[in-house]
Formats: structure tokens, sequence, C-alpha cells
């Protein structure tokens, strides 16, 4: 059985507080893996949608909550290597 975290099973953002700028994320799929290195971490509200707006680079974003706080969220960017 799988240990529960954060109410999932399965918590793939369980470490995207440790991540620093200048960090790298790896992206895989079934058509090959993209390398994206941290621009931005940081706390947002949780209604603040701005972090998602279409940009020019080829950029990723995570969201997730934050630990004892509800209202917040933390927000990592990252742009693709190439």
């Amino acid at each position: 059985m799988l240990p529960i975290t954060g109410g999932f099973p399965i918590n793939y953002f369980e470490k995207i507080k440790d991540l620093k700028l200048g960090d790298e994320i790896y992206y895989k799929t079934q058509y090959g893996t993209k390398t994206y290195e941290v621009i931005l971490s940081t706390i947002i509200d949780e209604t603040d949608w701005s972090y998602l707006q279409k940009t020019e680079e080829n950029k990723i974003t995570l969201i997730t909550c934050v630990r004892n706080k509800p209202n917040k969220r933390l927000c990592v960017q990252a742009i693709e290597k190439v």
C-alpha cells in the first residue's frame, strides 16, 4: 500500500517547496524529455491566476497548496532550456 501524503496516495509535488532559482525540472513524456530552469518560486493568493497568462517563451507553471495556509498557493515557474 502507498503512503498517504496530503490526502492522496502519491504526492507528485511533495518536494516542490525545495526548488530554488536555477534548479532544473525534467518533464518526461512518450515523446521525449524537456528540461526547464526554475525562474520563480513564490507564494500567491489562491485566487491569483496572473501567473497562467500566455507568454512568448515555453514556460511550465506548477501550483500547489501551502501547508497550514488554506488561502495561499506555492507557484513555481520554469523556462525551457534549449
